[in-house]
């Protein structure tokens, strides 16, 4: 009965510590107390769970397996005991965490709150380190901006200084500078050259010494020391002067006081320059200028010199002189108009200097008037001349003058004679120049009369028998076709001609005959007809019925003349000449037909004589326009696609006498003379244009002469 009790006792505690522990895993396991003291807790309960029910089996079970359950049992025991044991030890520390899930829970509650409160502090704390760090970043920049502000200014400061110091050794001058306590502090490499100061002594760098031995070099020591100490005494002064050594040459000093920029003295700077060649050369350029002096005073011209603002620089005696001078020297930093010149005189004499300056050109022989101080009114050829330095550039003139007084009347007393003897020698010209107009158009005329009485002989000689001719191609035509009428009778009436006959017609090729006959006659009536056609264009053209003026077809003159030209229509390379006649519809003009006809002869000839040549053209044309303008004047335009009248000659195309032909091919007489008959004879106009590929003719004369 015992037994049963403590087998029942066991298992209902071993149920309890089973219950217990499930009710504390199930926050565990939902996360509410999640620490490793809980979970400990958790173990020490199942463990115990586990050690009670491990009795409860012993009991039920311990006849069977005595020994091997009393070993599980003493096992379970000690790992019982020795939980319950550790957590005996633990839980005065964490009796909290199995004491109450209320105390947790409360504690969490105000770990949220503190950590609410925390982050909310941490944000003000994130504020504050941002706003600070953006004003450490502002002020690292600023010092940054600073730093490198600093750095280029030191650069700069350095750079500086370099060129400084590079001026100062590469200079040709001595520099010395000293501070406020007349202490040295620098000098340059030609300061020691200069005073041929010994290279040990620069070596040693005492600067006392050095200054004793520069002390020693003038040949007046005292005054120089008692300068140097009066400059050091007066920083404000600024000094210039020269001292001679005693070796013989000569310095150039000069010196200035050391200012800051807020007026703060910090020493003096020297400076020296050996000057003893300049001063040689000075002294050779001015002997050389005592001796230019002496040249100039004795040639026999006025010599006189300005710089570029027409200021006088010098003269020999003789100009001063005339100036009103006494002497050369005095003229030097004058003008024109503080001399003995008029107002006018001095005018044209600057705008004269001021013109050979500005174009770099001499100008010779200047014929100009002046009033000189004597009060003798001059002639004087005079010659500017620009001078120049080294360069090139223009920096003043030199003016050379003859007196010519004597000459200049001598010479306007011939020129008076020459002025009368040129214009009796220009009337007896234009004289000559008359009569060989009128001789050359005399030539002309009588040569058209000629060739007029010719072509009119010969047209009529030829009219005649081509009259006789053209009258009896009608009746000879009539009678062939008769006597061809009664062959073909003959024929219908005697079909079966005889063997001889047949024969004969057989010899002569009676069909043959039959059909040319009728062309033959109606070609010698077309040639006959040419004949006649020829024969009146010959007439037209020579016009000796009509030497006066009256009105007459225009194009009829050109057609005539283009007929009796028509065999000259091809070039050297066989091309024909193309002609375009674009006629207007004009009125009859009252002219000179002949001469016009002369015209439009001309000007064709030199048209053709320009294609002939030229075999480069792949169609030579000449076109010829006629129109009428204003309803009362005649426009005739004759162009050819030739080569051009080159520019070197179109002044002289209408020049008697004036050719561009070979020896022998033109008289040069044709343009003069056709310039004539337009312009002088018929009251119009003749012109023309040229361009390589068109040369036009312009011929325009008024309907009716007044």
């Amino acid at each position: 009965m015992l037994d049963g009790l403590l087998t029942a006792a066991n298992s209902v505690i071993s149920v309890c510590y089973f219950i217990i522990g499930f009710l504390i895993l199930l926050p565990f396991i939902r996360g509410q107390q999640k620490t490793p003291l809980v979970l400990a807790t958790i173990c020490v309960f199942f463990s115990c769970a586990l050690g009670h029910g491990a009795h409860v089996l012993m009991m039920l079970f311990a006849s069977q397996h005595h020994l091997l359950l009393l070993k599980f049992q003493i096992g379970v025991d000690i790992i019982t005991a020795t939980v319950a044991i550790t957590y005996v030890a633990l839980r005065r520390y964490y009796s909290f965490l199995v004491d109450g899930p209320l105390l947790l829970t409360q504690t969490q509650e105000q770990l949220e709150i503190a950590n609410a409160e925390l982050k909310s502090l941490n944000a003000k704390l994130e504020s504050l380190v941002l706003e600070r760090t953006l004003e450490l970043s502002r002020a690292n920049e600023e010092l940054a901006a600073k730093a490198t502000e600093r750095q280029q200014i030191i650069s700069a400061l350095n750079r500086s200084n370099a060129f400084l110091k590079a001026q100062q050794e590469t200079g040709v001058d001595g520099i010395l500078v000293v501070d406020e306590n007349n202490q040295v502090l620098y000098y340059n490499q030609n300061f020691y050259q200069i005073w041929q100061i010994p290279e040990s002594l620069v070596q040693q760098a005492d600067d006392r010494k050095i200054l004793e031995l520069v002390g020693t070099k003038p040949v007046n020591e005292k005054e120089f020391l008692a300068k140097v100490n009066y400059l050091y005494q007066h920083p404000e002064i600024v000094s210039r002067d020269e001292i001679l050594l005693k070796d013989g040459r000569t310095l150039d000093r000069y010196t200035a006081a050391i200012y800051s920029s807020e007026g703060t003295y910090h020493g003096r700077i020297w400076f020296f320059r050996d000057i003893s060649e300049l001063k040689a050369k000075e002294e050779e350029l001015r002997q050389s200028k005592e001796f230019l002096q002496l040249i100039i005073n004795v040639m026999p011209q006025l010599v006189a010199w300005k710089d570029r603002n027409s200021i006088y620089l010098g003269c020999n005696q003789k100009s001063a002189l005339i100036a009103g001078l006494e002497a050369p020297e005095q003229i030097v930093g004058k003008n024109d108009y503080e001399l003995a010149w008029k107002k006018e005189e001095a005018d044209f004499f600057r705008a004269c200097d001021a013109r050979v300056m500005e174009s770099n050109q001499a100008e010779m022989h200047i014929i100009e008037p002046q009033q000189q101080a004597s009060g003798k009114q001059a002639w004087l050829d005079t010659s500017k001349l620009p001078l120049h330095d080294k360069d090139g550039n223009v920096i003043g003139i030199l003016v050379v003058i003859d007196d010519i007084t004597e000459r200049k009347a001598a010479s306007d007393a011939l020129q008076a004679s020459e002025a009368l003897l040129k214009h009796k020698a220009s009337e007896l010209e234009a004289t000559l120049y008359e009569l060989q107009q009128t001789q050359a158009q005399l030539i002309q005329t009588e040569k058209m009369s000629a060739l007029g009485q010719l072509v009119a002989g010969v047209a009529h000689e030829i009219n005649n028998p081509v009259n006789f001719i053209f009258g009896n191609l009608t009746h000879a035509s009539q009678y062939i076709d008769e006597l061809m009428d009664l062959l073909k009778c003959y024929q219908r009436e005697y079909p079966n001609p005889s063997s001889a006959l047949l024969n004969k017609m057989e010899d002569i090729d009676y069909k043959y005959l039959i059909i040319d006959l009728p062309k033959l006659l109606s070609s010698m009536k077309i040639g006959a007809t040419r004949i006649r056609e020829i024969v009146l264009s010959l007439r037209t053209f020579s016009r000796l019925d009509e030497a006066s003026m009256k009105a007459v077809n225009i194009h009829d003159g050109i057609d005539s003349t283009l007929l009796i030209l028509q065999s000259r229509l091809k070039n050297k390379a066989g091309i024909e000449i193309k002609v375009i006649k674009n006629y207007a519809d004009l009125p009859d003009v009252q002219c000179y037909a002949g001469q016009l006809n002369q015209v439009f002869m001309n000007v064709l000839c030199n048209a053709i004589d320009v294609l002939e040549t030229e075999i480069n053209i792949p169609t030579p044309t000449i076109e010829i326009r006629t129109k009428l303008q204003e309803l009362h004047r005649v426009i005739i335009t004759i162009a050819d696609n030739g080569y051009g009248i080159p520019e070197s000659v179109q002044k002289q195309i209408f020049d008697p006498f004036f050719t561009t032909k070979p020896v022998g091919k033109g008289t040069g007489l044709g343009l003069s003379i056709s310039y004539q008959i337009v312009v002088n004879k018929h009251g119009g106009v003749f012109n023309f244009t040229s361009a390589p590929g068109k040369t036009e003719f312009w011929i325009e004369i008024p309907l009716t002469q007044s």
